[in-house]
């Protein structure tokens, strides 16, 4: 018997009275993000990326980050063992600061309804909660919205290449010398002829730029594990999630493609079965995660530290080295360029969105929009507020990241305005 369409089941749910009840969860985040590393904790800052310029490197987990492996020995070996479960870390180290967690998926359940409940009656349920545990993860819809401010600090020139302009101009403006220069920029400057001459030939060098403002270029990338991923609490995962198989990738490592065929991130790459035969083909596995760890060490320090793979040459896959390279011979640190252009896994990871867009004077354009929309229409059943612990949507992956890149191709800082509007709709009843 073929199975029941959509207008099918929405027939027989009104003829029986169920799943009536339509739940709408709001999500709102706001804020703006900075490029530079004081903007970033100490666990975000990449560890691949070239970050002498301004880089802008933003993220936020559309439900929650999953738990993943990393570049420890643990994880690197070749038999698994219950420390691999134990020792998992968040996917979102040094992708840069943190917009948070929306919890997209965070709809509460009714509770039970007591005497002194100003509605008692059953026919009362708030929009914002599930009427009953089983029901219908239906859609989520989210719109971003990254707007350029208005008040971005700009990289002003070095005095040498002012000096070259001043001279050229003759007259006062020879007079300008560095602590000039400098009194200018901090608005101590009491010349007024001076200060006038150093804006002159502030607007002649900006002339001079073949864009006449930064060249602000970013890039928006969305996607997850291609199966279903780990979280290390009992609210999102349980053993039989395990049981049925889940992914254990680290985007840190291989998000993205590198020049030599192997997935690279930005704590490190993840070595090839076929390209790394050369390192032991007898003794450690391939491939393995080879970079460094977020952790603390025996000293007690906590922070970057190197990872660790098994020694070369036969052995019981416990014995290790240290120091592991952070991106594959032949290749280098990330620069804004790659990050802008280099292709992504696809083989481990679904996209939804890679775009890129260019924002600012020259570009006619100060903002950026997108819509993302989700048609689950899925079965729950759970009285959870999280809709990941109902054992119904263990066969889907439902942690969808999403990272935010920008540079000015310059010195300049990057500033970026952002906006996060969504909705959940379930139905329940």
């Amino acid at each position: 018997m073929a199975p029941f369409n959509t207008n099918q089941v929405k027939y027989i749910q009104a003829v029986a009275g169920r799943q009536q009840h339509t739940t709408l969860k709001a999500i709102n985040q706001s804020g703006v993000i900075k490029s530079g590393l004081a903007n970033w904790s100490d666990a975000l800052v990449p560890q691949t990326f070239d970050t002498t310029d301004p880089l802008l490197l933003a993220q936020f987990a559309l439900h929650e980050y999953p738990h993943a492996w990393d570049a420890r020995g643990v994880h690197n070996n070749d038999q698994l063992e219950a420390a691999d479960f134990e020792n998992v870390v968040g996917t979102h180290y040094g992708f840069g600061s943190s917009i948070g967690e929306l919890r997209a998926l965070d709809v509460p359940c009714r509770a039970e309804y007591s005497a002194s409940t100003i509605r008692p009656d059953d026919e009362w349920i708030a929009s914002t909660e599930r009427a009953t545990p089983d029901g219908f993860l239906k859609s989520l819809n989210l719109k971003l919205r990254l707007t350029l401010p208005s008040n971005i600090p700009v990289a002003h020139p070095t005095f040498a290449d002012i000096k070259v302009i001043l001279d050229n101009a003759g007259g006062v403006a020879t007079q300008v010398n560095a602590a000039d220069y400098e009194d200018f920029w901090e608005g101590v400057l009491s010349n007024d002829p001076r200060s006038k001459a150093i804006r002159a030939a502030l607007d002649l060098y900006a002339r001079s730029h073949p864009m006449h403002t930064p060249h602000y270029e970013f890039r928006l990338i969305m996607f997850r594990n291609r199966i279903n991923t780990y979280r290390a609490t009992a609210a999102s995962n349980n053993l039989e999630a395990l049981r049925n198989g889940v992914s254990l990738l680290n985007p840190g490592y291989d998000l993205f493609m590198g020049q030599t065929g192997r997935p690279r991130g930005p704590l490190g790459y993840r070595t090839s079965t076929k390209l790394d035969k050369n390192l032991d083909p007898n003794g450690a596995p391939a491939p393995y995660y080879s970079g460094v760890r977020w952790g603390t060490n025996s000293g007690g320090v906590t922070g970057f530290m190197d990872g660790v793979i098994p020694q070369t040459g036969v052995d019981d896959g416990h014995h290790y080295t240290s120091g592991e390279k952070t991106f594959p011979d032949g290749e280098a640190n990330l620069t804004h360029r790659d990050l802008m252009t280099m292709p992504l896994n696809k083989n481990d990871y679904v996209v939804m969105r890679d775009v890129r867009f260019f924002l600012g004077q020259s570009q006619g354009k100060s903002h950026f929009e997108d819509v993302f929309d989700f048609d689950f229409n899925d079965q729950i059943n759970t009285a959870d507020a999280d809709l990941l612990s109902s054992d119904t949507l263990t066969d889907k992956n439902y942690r969808w990241h999403c990272i935010i890149i920008g540079t000015s191709n310059g010195k300049d800082p990057v500033h970026l305005n952002y906006e996060i509007r969504g909705t959940t709709a379930c139905q329940s009843g």
